[in-house]
Formats: structure tokens, sequence, C-alpha cells
């Protein structure tokens, strides 16, 4: 039996505290429960921090020397660390500011200094895992091009993968991982301009451009004449060879229109001079023109159904004839005109017209009344709460100034849905808080805050009439009601919202189509199998969400979802196809959970080769929370170590090259072993045995002198490291959730949440359900003034 798997096999729980940068002496003794920040805080001492304090600080600040009564002696777990929580303020202010050490003291590299800076940042802001919950704060929240674009669909019944009125919104901004985040929507002069293009543009998709029933005939513009001739005066021509006028018509609406025209010519030969109306290069009228001249010219109508958008319309003269001194055949085509619609029964109206405007009223108080309903109706579904009347009035207060100017009906209620949804009311999520500068005073969001906060979070967009009706009767407070609403939401296709935007921020699906993996070094990695990697995710992900599969699958699992090429690129036979489906794995696969994913390798690779650095850090920040310092900014680039230790050098000799630093060793000594363990899998995350020139070794040793082998090891070791994964997962979703970074503070709530959801089958829907149930989420407090 190999030795070195069956070390790894009976060390995996003090392994991956070691991997996360636990101390294996550390007690924790406060906390009875596994508390991975502690542990953190804890081994990142050990490992690097109390060095660089016993170089620097304890010849002046320890047992035999204590200036100012400052000692940073005797850290060693997190009950010593809270017991000098004073001198380590006083120290992060000092070496902040490049007042300790002393001039005349050794002086630590930046680098150096920034280590510890972020290691007392991290001790200062610990915040035990148990004790009572703080709720945090509730900011102003913009919706962002994904919200916005969702409640749109909903609100208007707008076909957005048709129609995409956000594409032109401004890009949102990014905090905590997340496009989300309140405090980083702002709104700029731009963002207002395109809100306003955008609202203009969903109005008339919504209910069609608004239209005139007409027959009067109107002269089609940009006509363009093609042949030999002289110009009419109604933008025609008078043709002396075969020739068109032609146009492209915009058509507003679908329904019935009348194309006509003036036409007369001179007879040569035996046959008339023929006319050819033509839409789209097929012919719908052929007319033998007997008219010889302007006084007597002929008038044809044409009724044609057209559909909304753009057609090709053409007037043909296509019998030319000509003898010389004999016989001249010659067509002129004038007043090239369409009238229409010429009913409005013909018209083929949108949904919400038909509900809105089909009937038109007979009156002026009948327009003024209907005006009203629409507002009393429109504003609660589009502001997420009861309209107050003043709002009404103001909105009614357009109309009425509309109705003044000389426009219709139908253009005055365009213009309240336009008003409608440029308004800050709907744009922004907000909550009717009388003491939001009070952080002493807690909120309880009300029904209609809390519907929602609840349908952004699982739909990213606006709540529902089930919803709504909960709300208005006050219900959906209840914590069976909001549970029985948490689980039918879910189950909703509009739930693939929730899948797509937390899925691809957390797992950084979202950043595949920007990795320029290079087309002659992988010529497998096409546009189609890169989409097929960001979907095996999405359904993966959404599996375990719907199945009620354990949220550990996502580390490993024994199902992949693939097509045939993602199938073939996975080296996994039987798949034919490009529909997606379930494969359940063979025993002792590499592949299953999103680390051995193709999009998770491919997003953790460089364009010519991959990277270990960034898959060990991969699974240290997305997947455990434990994010290493950034590198020092001198550091040289791999490409720069390789050519100083000679072309032979292997990728793992590279890697070494940083660890002679200490300021580098620190955090590589975490992420290089990790990231060489996925070394099997090339750049876009295909297996191979060997590099071209060399074997691959993925044999790793991390803090501790703890030894595995592969990324089936490396997937035990985050089992093994449960807790720190559940712990991670739920402050990522609680951030997603509440649309703010969590705080220290927020530590309870977090640890309550890993609780419940172990205690209720370790599923993502029960840690979406505690989340809900949080006070976190359902109530708020005043925030300090910044």
């Amino acid at each position: 039996m190999d030795t070195r798997a069956t070390k790894a096999a009976l060390a995996i729980v003090p392994m991956a505290s070691v991997m996360l940068g636990v101390s294996l002496t550390g007690s924790n003794r406060a906390y009875p429960e596994p508390d991975p920040l502690a542990h953190t805080i804890e081994s990142t001492l050990e490992q690097s921090v109390y060095q660089l304090i016993d170089t620097y600080c304890i010849g002046c600040h320890g047992e035999d020397r204590s200036r100012a009564g400052v000692r940073f002696d005797g850290l060693n777990d997190i009950g010593s660390i809270m017991e000098r929580i004073e001198d380590l303020k006083l120290a992060r202010e000092m070496l902040s500011i490049h007042q300790m050490p002393p001039d005349n003291k050794a002086q630590p590299t930046e680098h150096e200094r920034l280590i510890m800076i972020q290691w007392l940042d991290q001790a200062l802001e610990y915040t035990p895992p148990t004790g009572e919950i703080d709720p945090g704060w509730y900011t102003i929240h913009r919706l962002n091009k994904s919200e916005y674009r969702n409640t749109l669909r909903d609100l208007l019944g707008i076909n957005t993968r048709i129609h995409d009125v956000a594409d032109a919104l401004p890009q949102d901004d990014v905090g905590y991982g997340f496009d989300n985040i309140a405090d980083v929507l702002t709104v700029s002069p731009l963002h207002m301009e395109a809100y306003l293009d955008a609202a203009e543009r969903a109005v008339d998709i919504a209910l069609g451009p608004e239209v005139t029933v007409s027959t009067e005939p109107r002269l089609i513009q940009r006509i363009q004449r093609q042949g030999n001739g002289r110009p009419l005066r109604q933008n025609g021509q008078f043709f002396t060879t075969n020739g068109a006028l032609r146009a492209t018509l915009d058509v507003p609406v679908t329904g019935d229109y009348e194309l006509s025209l003036y036409t007369w010519g001179t007879q040569g030969g035996e046959d008339l001079p023929n006319l050819s109306l033509r839409i789209d290069d097929k012919q719908i009228a052929s007319i033998g023109v007997q008219a010889t001249s302007e006084a007597e010219a002929e008038h044809h109508t044409f009724p044609v159904t057209l559909t909304r958008g753009k057609h090709d319309v053409a007037a043909h003269f296509t019998n030319d004839y000509w003898v010389p001194n004999v016989a001249d055949r010659n067509l002129a085509i004038d007043g090239f005109s369409i009238a229409g619609p010429v009913s409005e029964v013909s018209i083929t109206r949108t949904r919400l017209y038909r509900e809105l405007l089909a009937d038109q009223p007979d009156s002026p108080e009948e327009a003024r009344a209907h005006a009203t309903d629409f507002a009393a109706d429109f504003l609660p579904r589009a502001y997420r709460r009861p309209a107050a009347q003043e709002e009404i009035d103001s909105l009614l207060s357009l109309y009425d100034n509309a109705i003044r100017t000389g426009h219709t009906h139908e253009f005055g209620v365009r213009q309240m849905m336009t008003a409608v949804l440029v308004s800050p009311s709907f744009l922004y999520r907000s909550t009717d808080n009388p003491t939001s500068a009070n952080p002493q005073s807690v909120y309880t969001l009300s029904d209609h805050e809390l519907a929602s906060r609840l349908s952004y979070f699982l739909w990213s967009s606006m709540p529902d009439g089930e919803l709504t009706k909960l709300a208005d009767a006050g219900r959906l407070t209840q914590d069976a009601v909001l549970l029985q609403q948490i689980d039918r939401m879910l189950a909703d296709e509009r739930a693939d919202a929730f899948v797509e935007n937390f899925a691809g921020q957390w797992l950084l699906l979202r950043n595949l189509p920007s990795i320029e993996i290079d087309p002659d070094l992988f010529p497998s990695y096409t546009p189609g199998l890169r989409k097929d990697m960001q979907t095996e995710a999405v359904l993966f992900f959404g599996d375990v969400l719907r199945a009620d599969r354990s949220i550990l699958d996502l580390l490993s699992a024994n199902d992949v979802f693939v097509n045939e090429r993602l199938a073939e690129h996975y080296s996994i036979p039987g798949v034919v196809g490009d529909s997606f489906r379930k494969v359940t794995l063979e025993p002792g696969s590499v592949r299953g959970g999103v680390l051995t994913m193709a999009s998770t390798l491919t997003v953790t690779s460089n364009p010519t080769r991959t990277s270990p650095v960034k898959r060990g850090l991969y699974v240290l920040e997305q997947l455990l929370g434990s994010a290493p310092p950034p590198p020092p900014a001198d550091i040289p680039r791999l490409e720069q170590s390789a050519q100083a230790l000679g072309e032979s050098a292997s990728l793992r000799d590279q890697l070494k090259a940083h660890l002679t630093d200490t300021s580098c060793a620190s955090c590589h000594v975490r992420m290089d072993p990790i990231g060489l363990a996925m070394e099997n899998f090339d750049a876009v995350g295909q297996w191979r045995d060997a590099y071209p020139d060399a074997e691959i070794d993925s044999f790793g040793v991390l803090p501790g002198g703890i030894e595995f082998d592969g990324p089936i090891q490396l997937k035990d070791i985050l089992l093994g490291r449960e807790d720190a994964f559940r712990e991670h997962l739920a402050g990522e979703l609680l951030t997603y959730a509440i649309g703010r970074g969590t705080e220290p503070f927020d530590r309870p709530a977090v640890r309550s949440i890993t609780q419940q959801t172990k205690a209720q089958g370790d599923t993502l829907a029960a840690m979406i359900r505690a989340i809900a149930l949080s006070d976190t989420f359902r109530t708020c407090r005043g925030r300090e003034s910044r």
C-alpha cells in the first residue's frame, strides 16, 4: 500500500487544520465548537507573524523588557490574543504610521509590515461566534442590471431574452465578490440618462409603439431609384430602362396596411409596360399599365399584411423594350405610399396593451377614471409596497398635463409608466425605518419590505402576486408562511437567477469568458466548450440546491453534468448529443465537485499554462475563506524565476524559488501544494498523465509536515474541514442575501445559520431557510454616520 496515501488518509483532520493555517497546538478552549476564524488567527500567528514579532518587537516588548507597559510575548491562542487586545491596538497604529520599530532598530520590509498589519486587523476585528446577534444596517439598494432586467420582465411582461432593455446600462461595480452590494451600487449622470432611455424603450416594447389607425396614404421616405430615367415630383421616376423604386419600411406593429402608387407608361411592341410590386423580394402583384400620360395616370392600391419590423418594398419596371426609331417601352412610377395600420382589429397588440388600452374611453371623464385606476394598480406593483395617495396624485398630475397639452389618453398613460420606471421608488429598495441614524434602535422589516428582500434574494426580481397578497394580509412575517414561500420560490424557474448570479460570482464562472486561453496550445478550447463548462457548473449547483443534496457535494460528488463535447473533454464514454445529462462517475474518478470542474480549472489558469498559485488561492479564498495577504509589489514573475534557474527547471522548482523569501513563504507554503495537487489537469481542465517532457509530481507537503498526493486526497482534506467550508459558504450566501458585506459582528449570526443548516440536513435550501429566518435578514438597525 502507498504509505504516503496512508499517512494522508490518517491525517485528514489535522492536515486540513494546517492547510487553513490552523495551529495544531492552539487550544481555543473558550469555544468548544470548531471556530475556523480563531484557528486561522492562531495559525497565522504561529506560522508567520510571531517570527516577525520576535524579530522586530520582543526586544523592547517582552517578558524581560516591556517599554510603556506593552508586551507581545505569550501570544499563542485566541484567549491570550484577546487579553492583549489594547496592546495590539496600539501596535496596529504605530506600525501603520511607521513609528514602530524605531528608526534606530531593524526595520521590516513593506510586505512584512503588511503581513503584521493584516493579521492585527483580523485579530482586532475578531468576534466570538457566540453571543447576541447584531442585525447590522440596511443600505438603500439600487437595482443592479440583472435585477432591473428581471423586474421589467415580471412587471411589464417583456421577453428579456429578445429585448434586453438593461443591456445599455453601465456595468455594475462589485463589492465583496458580488454585484448586488448596496454600498457600491452608486448612480451617476450616465446612469440616469441610461435609465430614462431604458424606461422609454421598455414601455415601447411592453405596449408596442403608439400608432394611429389611418387610411391616409403617406409618401414612403428614403426611396432609392435603381435604373435609368428622370426623377418625378413625388419621389418617383420615369424609367427608360428596367429598374425599381426601393425602400426599407420600419413597420411599427403587425397589422393590415395599404401600399399605393401612380403609374403610366409608353407602349412599345406588343406588350403593355409591366409593373411588379414586391415585398422582401416576393412578388405580390403584377400589372400591365395602360395609361400613357401623367394626366391619365392609374392609381393602384395593394392591401398587405405586414409584420412588425423591417421590410424591403420595391416597385419594378420589368419589361423594357427599345427598337431605335421604331419602338420604346417605358414606365413611370410615382407617389409610392403606405397607409395604415388601416384597422384596429388587424393590429397584433401586446398582452399588456390588450389588458390596459384595448377599450378606449368614450369621454374625458372615463379617461381620467381609467388613469386613476391604472395609477392605483401599477404604482404598488412597481414600488413593491402600498402607494401613498400623494404618490398617486403626483402621477395623475403628469397625465393631466399631457391631456391639457393636446395629447391622447394613450400618450398620457405611457408618460405615467415611463415616470414610474425612472422613479427612485422603483430603482431602489429601501426600508421605512424611522430611526435609521440610530445604531441602538432595531427595526423589523415590514411584510412588504421582507417580501422584496426575499424575492430579490431568490429571484433577483420583484415579489409576485402571491407574495404581495401575503404581505398585504400581514402574514409573510409568520415563520411557517415564510418557510412555505421559500420552498415555493426555490421550485419556481425564476430561482434560476439565484443559481446563475450567486454561483456565477462565488465560483468565478463569470470570469471564464475573459480568460484568453492560447488556441494554438489548446485547440479543443472553443467558444462552444467554454459555454459547456459554464453550463455544467450552473446545472450542478442547481441540482445540489433543488435535489436537496448535501452542500458537501459541492466539494466532492459522484456525478457530473455533461453533453457529448464536455464528456469527451473528460474522457467519459457513452454520452451522445448536445443535451446535458447527469452521469454517475466510476469509483475512483478524479471528477466530481466544483474543484475539478473544467470551468474552475480554466478560470484559475494562465493563457499558456496552469497556475498552481491561482488554483491554491482559489481553494483558500473561494472555498474556505482563508485568503492570504496580497504579494509584495516587487515580487518577480514566475517566468523570471525560471530564467534564473535555467530552462530545465520544472514548475515545482520555479515555485520553490519563491519559498526562499520568508515574506513569500508564509503564503506560498499553503497555496502551492494545493495547486500542485491539481497539476494533472491542464490549463483547460483536461486530464494528463505527464508533461510533454517530464512526469507530473502531484505530491505535496503542507505546514506541519502533512503529506498528500493528488486531487482525490485534496478533496478528502476539504471534506475534513467541512466546518470551515460551511461557515464560509454561509457568510457568502448571507452577503448575497442582504446586499452588504459581512462584518465581524455578523459572526454569531453566521454561526447560528451554520448550526441550523447542519441540523436541518446540511443542504443549500436549509441554509437559505436559516438565513431568511435570521434576525440579520428580517431586521436591521441604524448605521453610524460615516
